[in-house]
Protein backbone atom coordinates (compact mmCIF):
# COMPACT_ATOMS: atom_id res chain seq x y z
CA UNK A 1 0.00 0.00 0.00
CA UNK A 2 0.90 3.69 -0.38
CA UNK A 3 1.48 4.18 3.42
CA UNK A 4 4.21 1.16 3.51
CA UNK A 5 8.04 1.61 3.40
CA UNK A 6 10.89 -0.38 2.91
CA UNK A 7 11.89 -2.50 6.23
CA UNK A 8 15.48 -2.64 6.85
CA UNK A 9 17.31 -5.78 9.50
CA UNK A 10 21.25 -4.29 9.78
CA UNK A 11 23.72 -7.07 10.59
CA UNK A 12 27.10 -7.86 9.82
CA UNK A 13 26.57 -10.15 7.38
CA UNK A 14 25.62 -10.13 3.76
CA UNK A 15 22.24 -8.10 2.60
CA UNK A 16 19.34 -10.22 1.43
CA UNK A 17 16.46 -8.16 -0.35
CA UNK A 18 13.14 -9.62 -0.10
CA UNK A 19 10.21 -8.97 -2.91
CA UNK A 20 6.52 -9.85 -2.45
CA UNK A 21 4.22 -10.89 -4.81
CA UNK A 22 0.88 -9.29 -6.44
CA UNK A 23 -1.34 -8.06 -4.57
CA UNK A 24 0.83 -7.75 -1.45
CA UNK A 25 2.64 -5.87 0.94
CA UNK A 26 5.51 -5.54 2.64
CA UNK A 27 3.90 -7.48 5.27
CA UNK A 28 3.85 -10.53 3.04
CA UNK A 29 7.88 -11.04 3.89
CA UNK A 30 8.16 -9.97 7.09
CA UNK A 31 8.53 -13.75 8.58
CA UNK A 32 11.64 -14.66 5.99
CA UNK A 33 13.23 -11.15 6.90
CA UNK A 34 13.30 -11.56 10.14
CA UNK A 35 14.47 -15.52 9.85
CA UNK A 36 16.88 -14.42 7.68
CA UNK A 37 18.34 -11.85 9.87
CA UNK A 38 18.39 -14.05 12.83
CA UNK A 39 20.93 -16.12 10.68
CA UNK A 40 23.11 -13.41 10.26
CA UNK A 41 21.99 -11.47 7.43
CA UNK A 42 21.19 -7.72 6.47
CA UNK A 43 17.81 -7.58 5.27
CA UNK A 44 15.63 -4.69 3.47
CA UNK A 45 12.08 -6.00 2.55
CA UNK A 46 10.77 -3.90 0.04
CA UNK A 47 7.63 -3.18 -1.00
CA UNK A 48 6.12 -1.87 -4.09
CA UNK A 49 3.37 -1.06 -5.97
CA UNK A 50 2.30 -4.30 -7.75
CA UNK A 51 -0.78 -3.81 -9.18
CA UNK A 52 -1.14 0.09 -9.56
CA UNK A 53 2.00 0.54 -11.81
CA UNK A 54 3.53 -1.28 -14.76
CA UNK A 55 6.27 -3.73 -14.41
CA UNK A 56 8.80 -1.03 -15.84
CA UNK A 57 7.98 1.29 -13.18
CA UNK A 58 8.04 -0.77 -10.99
CA UNK A 59 11.24 -2.09 -11.76
CA UNK A 60 12.54 1.64 -11.56
CA UNK A 61 11.11 2.14 -7.87
CA UNK A 62 12.81 -1.02 -6.73
CA UNK A 63 15.82 0.10 -8.06
CA UNK A 64 15.69 3.50 -6.61
CA UNK A 65 15.58 1.66 -2.99
CA UNK A 66 18.58 -0.80 -3.19
CA UNK A 67 21.38 1.92 -1.99
CA UNK A 68 24.42 0.00 -3.83
CA UNK A 69 26.17 -1.74 -1.33
CA UNK A 70 29.83 -3.10 -0.29
CA UNK A 71 28.40 -6.47 0.95
CA UNK A 72 27.05 -9.00 -1.33
CA UNK A 73 23.11 -8.81 -2.13
CA UNK A 74 20.86 -11.67 -2.26
CA UNK A 75 17.57 -11.66 -2.89
CA UNK A 76 14.28 -13.77 -1.66
CA UNK A 77 11.04 -13.45 -4.35
CA UNK A 78 7.74 -14.52 -4.09
CA UNK A 79 5.29 -14.88 -6.72
CA UNK A 80 5.27 -11.78 -8.84
CA UNK A 81 8.56 -10.37 -6.75
CA UNK A 82 10.48 -13.28 -8.76
CA UNK A 83 9.23 -11.65 -12.20
CA UNK A 84 10.14 -8.04 -10.99
CA UNK A 85 13.63 -9.90 -10.23
CA UNK A 86 13.95 -10.94 -13.88
CA UNK A 87 13.98 -7.66 -15.25
CA UNK A 88 15.65 -5.83 -12.36
CA UNK A 89 18.82 -8.48 -13.48
CA UNK A 90 18.22 -7.16 -17.25
CA UNK A 91 18.22 -3.91 -16.64
CA UNK A 92 20.34 -3.28 -13.36
CA UNK A 93 22.70 -6.05 -12.91
CA UNK A 94 24.85 -4.54 -10.83
CA UNK A 95 22.45 -4.79 -8.03
CA UNK A 96 22.51 -8.52 -8.05
CA UNK A 97 26.01 -9.19 -6.57
CA UNK A 98 24.69 -12.64 -4.98
CA UNK A 99 22.25 -15.53 -4.98
CA UNK A 100 18.83 -15.51 -5.84
CA UNK A 101 15.27 -17.67 -4.35
CA UNK A 102 12.42 -17.55 -6.17
CA UNK A 103 9.49 -18.64 -4.05
CA UNK A 104 6.76 -20.05 -6.36
CA UNK A 105 7.31 -17.45 -9.49
CA UNK A 106 5.22 -17.98 -12.29
CA UNK A 107 8.35 -18.23 -14.79
CA UNK A 108 6.29 -19.15 -17.43
CA UNK A 109 3.29 -16.86 -16.77
CA UNK A 110 -0.12 -17.26 -14.54
CA UNK A 111 -2.94 -19.31 -16.34
CA UNK A 112 -5.24 -17.49 -13.48
CA UNK A 113 -4.37 -14.25 -15.04
CA UNK A 114 -5.31 -15.32 -18.52
CA UNK A 115 -8.72 -16.01 -17.18
CA UNK A 116 -8.91 -12.56 -15.38
CA UNK A 117 -8.06 -10.38 -17.72
CA UNK A 118 -11.25 -11.97 -19.99
CA UNK A 119 -13.44 -9.52 -17.84
CA UNK A 120 -13.03 -5.74 -17.51
CA UNK A 121 -13.81 -6.27 -13.31
CA UNK A 122 -10.64 -8.70 -13.76
CA UNK A 123 -8.51 -6.38 -15.72
CA UNK A 124 -9.23 -3.60 -12.94
CA UNK A 125 -8.54 -5.57 -10.33
CA UNK A 126 -4.75 -6.66 -12.18
CA UNK A 127 -3.96 -3.53 -12.87
CA UNK A 128 -0.97 -2.94 -15.36
CA UNK A 129 1.20 -5.12 -13.28
CA UNK A 130 -1.03 -8.03 -12.97
CA UNK A 131 -1.57 -7.73 -16.94
CA UNK A 132 2.02 -8.54 -17.87
CA UNK A 133 1.72 -11.59 -15.56
CA UNK A 134 -0.44 -13.19 -18.81
CA UNK A 135 1.33 -16.82 -20.21
CA UNK A 136 0.85 -14.86 -24.08
CA UNK A 137 2.93 -11.71 -22.48
CA UNK A 138 5.46 -12.59 -19.78
CA UNK A 139 7.67 -14.85 -21.77
CA UNK A 140 7.86 -12.27 -24.61
CA UNK A 141 8.31 -9.41 -22.31
CA UNK A 142 10.21 -10.38 -19.09
CA UNK A 143 13.84 -12.16 -20.42
CA UNK A 144 15.48 -15.22 -18.70
CA UNK A 145 18.45 -14.99 -16.43
CA UNK A 146 21.63 -14.75 -18.08
CA UNK A 147 23.34 -17.72 -15.56
CA UNK A 148 25.21 -14.82 -13.86
CA UNK A 149 24.26 -15.75 -10.66
CA UNK A 150 22.99 -19.00 -8.74
CA UNK A 151 19.16 -18.86 -9.37
CA UNK A 152 17.07 -21.16 -7.35
CA UNK A 153 13.41 -21.85 -7.94
CA UNK A 154 11.13 -23.71 -4.89
CA UNK A 155 7.54 -24.08 -5.76
CA UNK A 156 4.56 -26.01 -3.60
CA UNK A 157 2.42 -28.35 -4.16
CA UNK A 158 0.05 -28.40 -1.60
CA UNK A 159 -3.13 -27.12 -3.17
CA UNK A 160 -5.49 -25.15 -0.29
CA UNK A 161 -7.52 -23.40 -3.23
CA UNK A 162 -9.07 -25.73 -5.76
CA UNK A 163 -11.27 -22.94 -7.10
CA UNK A 164 -8.73 -22.92 -9.91
CA UNK A 165 -8.09 -26.12 -10.36
CA UNK A 166 -9.90 -26.35 -13.85
CA UNK A 167 -6.80 -23.83 -14.99
CA UNK A 168 -4.00 -25.47 -13.97
CA UNK A 169 -2.62 -28.69 -14.87
CA UNK A 170 -0.04 -31.26 -13.16
CA UNK A 171 1.49 -30.49 -9.19
CA UNK A 172 0.60 -26.91 -8.21
CA UNK A 173 0.27 -25.02 -5.16
CA UNK A 174 -3.30 -23.74 -5.95
CA UNK A 175 -2.12 -20.80 -8.00
CA UNK A 176 1.15 -21.64 -10.30
CA UNK A 177 2.59 -25.57 -11.22
CA UNK A 178 5.41 -26.56 -10.57
CA UNK A 179 6.28 -27.17 -13.96
CA UNK A 180 5.33 -23.16 -14.60
CA UNK A 181 8.04 -22.36 -11.99
CA UNK A 182 10.90 -23.40 -15.08
CA UNK A 183 12.77 -20.53 -16.26
CA UNK A 184 16.26 -20.26 -18.86
CA UNK A 185 19.09 -19.65 -16.51
CA UNK A 186 18.00 -21.26 -12.88
CA UNK A 187 20.22 -23.95 -11.40
CA UNK A 188 18.27 -25.71 -9.79
CA UNK A 189 14.38 -26.36 -8.79
CA UNK A 190 12.69 -27.90 -5.98
CA UNK A 191 9.28 -29.26 -4.57
CA UNK A 192 7.81 -28.84 -1.47
CA UNK A 193 4.48 -29.40 0.53
CA UNK A 194 3.34 -25.79 0.51
CA UNK A 195 0.64 -23.90 -1.22
CA UNK A 196 1.41 -20.61 -3.07
CA UNK A 197 0.04 -17.79 -0.35
CA UNK A 198 2.33 -19.07 2.80
CA UNK A 199 4.84 -20.91 1.37
CA UNK A 200 7.40 -18.17 2.64
CA UNK A 201 6.73 -18.71 5.66
CA UNK A 202 7.11 -22.72 5.99
CA UNK A 203 9.57 -23.74 8.53
CA UNK A 204 11.24 -25.82 5.59
CA UNK A 205 11.37 -23.58 3.17
CA UNK A 206 13.07 -20.74 5.85
CA UNK A 207 15.73 -22.89 6.43
CA UNK A 208 16.46 -23.79 2.97
CA UNK A 209 16.10 -20.52 1.90
CA UNK A 210 19.32 -19.41 4.18
CA UNK A 211 20.85 -22.75 3.13
CA UNK A 212 20.72 -21.29 -0.52
CA UNK A 213 21.53 -17.87 0.18
CA UNK A 214 24.68 -19.40 2.06
CA UNK A 215 26.18 -21.19 -0.45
Amino acid sequence: MPWHSPRVRANDGERVVLLHGLWRSVWAMEEPARYLHHCGFETLNLPYPSFRQSVDKIVDHVAREIVPSSKRTHFVTHSMGGIVLRCLAKRHPELITGNVVMLAPPNQGSEIIDWLEDSPLGRLSLGPGGMSLSTNRLPLEVPPFDGSNDVSVIMGRRNVMPIFDFLLKGEHDGVVTVEGGQVEGIKRLEVVDADHTFIMGEKLVLKRTAELLKQ
